[in-house]
């Protein structure tokens, strides 16, 4: 009998409405984990997809599993709000794979607004 093992790494698709990646993390069973609006979610990779797709954002390390697996469990445990800021789908991933929290996208976007804003007001 042989098991589909895959690695733990973080992916990406197409947000559903407006622009952007939507990112979870694919899980040694195939299932992915990521954070929505609604909360933390386990889903399959087809219901993360949704026919979407899938690009690999960057893998964890072998020996880094029990660590990761233990964030996802103490994070369906204790459930906290989603905050576009600080608590969204990128943030959620980087800190599963015990990186720093980060969200590049939602970065870029500050970064823009304030060029912008700077330009508007020079």
């Amino acid at each position: 009998m042989f098991f589909n093992i895959h690695p733990i790494r973080i992916i990406s698709r197409p947000k559903l409405t407006g622009l952007g990646e939507h990112w979870g993390v694919q899980l040694p069973d195939g299932n992915v984990a990521h954070l929505t609006p609604d909360g933390e979610h386990v889903v399959t990779f087809a219901e993360f997809a949704q026919g979407r797709p899938i690009k690999e954002i960057r893998r964890a390390a072998p020996e880094q599993r029990a660590q990761i697996m233990q964030r996802l469990t103490l994070s369906l445990q204790h459930r906290g709000p989603y905050r576009l800021l600080d608590r969204n789908c990128e943030t959620y991933a980087t800190w599963l794979l015990g990186e720093t929290p980060r969200g590049p996208q939602v970065q870029g976007v500050i970064f823009l607004g304030l060029i912008a804003a700077f330009l508007r007001f020079a």
